[in-house]
């Protein structure tokens, strides 16, 4: 009985700080990003596999961040992109996970092994979420060529207006 009352609680924790809005947007409008360079980073997957992103690639990259709100966004961008570009771009996922305390983390890993298949990145301080100036409860979308570049930075849901904008200047990179 006590085991079970212990994982409630360590599962109401859990959605407490998930939901706790984490991100503020850094210092300026995220356009003043698109045209600049993208810093390299490593981070691990949700099977604890760390993954280098630096430049150049051999494709454009789409990176695609979200929090608890915005990840509910991020699987109708991936599936329009495969489907539009298939192999031709890079697509990875990467969680923003900002305030989840640290024995919370191997619950979330195994929720992202059983629900994500592919790997997905785990942003555990926020720093690439601050460095791509995310917001909060949409999906970051954010659009680099080849050298690193940040082509656009488009945040929220899948729109016909909003995959305009991203497939545009991927058609232009690619």
């Amino acid at each position: 009985m006590a085991r079970r009352a212990a994982a409630w609680l360590l599962l109401l924790a859990l959605f407490a700080f998930a939901a706790t809005p984490a991100l503020t947007p850094v210092g300026g409008a995220a356009e003043n990003l698109v045209g600049g360079q993208s810093q390299s980073f490593t981070l691990a997957d949700q099977y604890n596999r760390p993954r280098t992103i630096a430049f150049p690639t051999g494709k454009p990259l789409v990176l695609m961040l979200g929090d608890r709100g915005g990840s509910e966004q991020i699987e109708p961008w991936v599936r329009e992109l495969y489907q539009r570009y298939g192999d031709s771009v890079e697509i990875q996922g990467i969680a923003i996970l900002r305030g989840v305390p640290s024995p919370i983390r191997p619950i979330i890993r195994s929720q992202l092994r059983s629900r994500a298949p592919k790997s997905v990145l785990l942003d555990w301080g926020g720093a690439v979420a601050d460095m791509y100036r995310c917001q909060s409860d949409v999906c970051n979308v954010i659009v680099l060529d080849r050298q690193g570049r940040i082509s656009t930075i488009v945040r929220g849901g899948l729109s016909a207006e909003r995959s305009l904008a991203v497939c545009q200047v991927l058609d232009r990179i690619r």
